[in-house]
């Protein structure tokens, strides 16, 4: 593969160089071709796969590329897929990056034996992501992590936005709170 990817080289054929460099292993390369022939596209593909053999640092070189291009999402990913969790964050509050569910979860730090100030910050991240989720409108989402983090009337405040009665229905018998039972009762109502 290598060595294919170096003919495609020569012929200036960059694109599938990039991938061959890619899949052959040395990643570095097929980043430093990618950055100086501005292939974002194949950008995401070389660091989609971000594994324990892949070279850190052709990661984090990959997100400055993709930040200094406009391409949060793809450099968002990557960020926490390298567990630059806190980074990753900042970067889609500031760029309203669409968050996906699994992203979502492997950006709030686990729930388990934790000090004080550990689920503290727990908290802190949990309550970031809902109110950046319930931004972008994906409220089933947000209510949920609003519910993970305690903060129950608004998880129903975002399910009443979303519409969605069944889902109203479900968490107002499973919160067993009043204040969520009247807004739920007032919802139906309507």
């Amino acid at each position: 593969m290598i060595q294919s990817a170096q003919y495609f080289e020569k012929k200036g054929k960059f694109d599938k160089a990039v991938q061959l460099y890619s899949r052959g292993g040395n990643k570095r390369r097929a980043m430093d071709i990618a950055m100086q022939r501005n292939l974002t596209n194949l950008i995401d593909d070389i660091s989609s796969g971000v594994g324990d053999g892949d070279d850190p640092e052709v990661m984090k070189s990959s997100v400055s590329f993709l930040m200094q291009n406009a391409q949060y999402d793809k450099a968002v990913e990557i960020m926490i897929n390298l567990g630059n969790n806190d980074e990753a964050l900042t970067v889609a509050e500031k760029y309203n990056v669409q968050l996906k569910e699994e992203w979502a979860k492997k950006l709030i730090p686990a729930a388990g034996e934790l000090s004080a100030q550990q689920k503290k910050e727990r908290q802190e991240i949990l309550l970031r992501v809902a109110k950046l989720t319930k931004h972008q409108g994906n409220f089933g989402l947000a209510a949920k992590l609003y519910t993970m983090g305690n903060e129950k009337i608004k998880g129903i405040k975002c399910l009443l936005k979303s519409g969605d009665t069944q889902a109203i229905i479900k968490f107002a018998t499973n919160a067993r709170d009043t204040e969520v039972w009247v807004l739920a009762g007032n919802f139906l109502q309507n």
